[in-house]
């Protein structure tokens, strides 16, 4: 009897579905086995605002809830407690320094905020302008106007105060600024075309200086993630369509495989940088999570999965907008609710859908038959009995009516779960498409799947 190896996740080939494959809500941990994703535990239903930013500072978590900036006093009930007024309904940028955390609400005002939390508007200080991002890098705050021209920086330890002569750019093939970060104590600044790379050499009046040799050939549409020693972004070659990147020290490496890319490329530019990223550590696995407006998935050991929640009974992305780590636990704002991740198999409440599709293939193309299928899952931590359907294909696009098994009890640890019924799962010519699926609370992790063929 084969073992059928799981999927390694999201991949696929446009129009050849057999080469389909697919984990959603679940991922492949590098050594053949599925994990199930935590889901979202429920603290505050009712925030009070559409939650636009989340972010530590001093000692607390902040969230931007509508036009309302809050301290999250207690993050067991969801107390808070009100610190100012945020204008506008678009996302926050921040950078923390030293002494001020700076706010910028792209497109629109910025802020600061110290560690006795008074909030200040700085939009209308001498050489302002509306902004898309801010960075923080060796007392600076440095800002991306909104209009894609130069970038300007603040005095040392004074966010609000930027001097005439405080603007710089690209020493060549300068193009529209779209972001910053601080990378290893470097300025990369992301163009609509390039990366360019700048060291702080203290000089006067302008102490950034580009690092030659170093510009990254590609373009930033959104989506900048800091993720395993590097960054991660939406982006493109020169005149080419939309990807995932990694950058690798003075380069960007295509991450993205093809299922991917076509999933983007349903989408506008204006869309795309419209996309949320997350990161969190479950049980030692790094994930990193894109949340666009139509479709959310994660990223693990080079390959990627899928994510929803169910609501209302449609599938929709996951219900998650921010993920921030604070007090060795990684809470969650969303819209308008507030929670934490929890290894539970629900987010704030609703049902989450676990799906594996995997397939088999006979070298030779031979036909064959399929006696039986037995699903290695964890037995015996459910709370309570569900089940798993299993469906069964030809040719990876239509499938057949749902077989549903039910999972053990409490502690029924060597209970199995197979699929066995009078006359078999059906004859195949040279390929079986197999989908597990299960919208039940139980814990979908598996360790192996077993085929009797004949």
């Amino acid at each position: 009897m084969p073992r059928i190896p799981f999927s390694r996740g999201f991949e696929g080939i446009e129009n050849l579905p057999r080469t389909n494959r697919d984990l959603q809500n679940c991922f492949n941990n590098g050594s053949d086995k599925v994990i199930s994703r935590f889901g979202i535990d429920s603290i505050d239903l009712a925030t009070g605002g559409v939650i636009r930013k989340q972010f530590k500072w001093n000692g607390f978590l902040y969230e931007v809830r509508s036009q309302t900036l809050v301290k999250i006093t207690n993050v067991t009930t969801g107390a808070t407690t009100t610190i100012g007024t945020i204008a506008d309904s678009a996302i926050v940028e921040v950078a923390i320094g030293f002494n001020t955390a700076t706010l910028v609400v792209k497109g629109g005002n910025l802020y600061t905020l110290d560690k006795s939390d008074v909030l200040v508007d700085i939009s209308g200080n001498a050489n302002f302008v509306p902004c898309v991002d801010v960075s923080h890098i060796n007392g600076r705050f440095v800002y991306i106007p909104a209009d894609g021209s130069v970038a300007f920086f603040s005095d040392v330890g004074a966010a609000g105060t930027v001097q005439a002569l405080s603007f710089f750019d690209a020493e060549e093939l300068p193009d529209k600024n779209n972001a910053c970060f601080n990378g290893k104590n470097t300025l990369f600044i992301a163009g609509e075309d390039s990366f360019e790379l700048f060291r702080d050499t203290g000089a006067s009046p302008v102490p950034y200086v580009r690092i030659n040799g170093s510009r990254i050939l590609n373009g930033f549409i959104g989506g900048l993630l800091e993720y395993n020693n590097s960054f991660l972004f939406i982006g493109n070659e020169k005149d080419q369509g939309p990807g995932i990147y990694s950058i690798v020290q003075a380069g960007a490496t295509k991450i993205s495989n093809e299922r991917i890319d076509l999933l983007l490329s349903t989408y506008t530019e204006d869309e795309l940088s419209d996309a949320k990223t997350m990161r969190f550590n479950q049980r030692g696995y790094d994930l990193a999570i894109f949340k666009l407006s139509r479709d959310s998935f994660g990223f693990l050991n080079g390959n990627w999965f899928t994510l929803d929640t169910v609501i209302d009974d449609i599938s929709r992305p996951w219900d998650a907008d921010f993920i921030t780590e604070f007090e060795n636990m990684y809470f969650v704002g969303s819209d308008n609710k507030f929670g934490k991740l929890e290894k539970i198999n629900t987010d704030f409440g609703e049902r989450i859908t676990r799906i594996i599709d995997v397939g088999f293939e006979q070298e030779d193309g031979n036909f064959f038959s399929c006696q039986s299928i037995e699903l290695g899952i964890s037995q015996g931590f459910n709370s309570a009995p569900g089940s798993v359907a299993i469906f069964m294909s030809r040719d990876n696009v239509q499938y057949g009516p749902p077989l549903f098994r039910s999972t053990g009890d409490v502690g029924q640890y060597q209970n199995k779960l197979t699929w066995n019924t009078a006359g078999g799962l059906g004859n195949y010519d040279g390929f079986m498409g197999v989908r597990f699926y299960t919208t039940d609370d139980i814990d979908f992790s598996c360790d192996y799947i077993i085929a009797k063929l004949q």
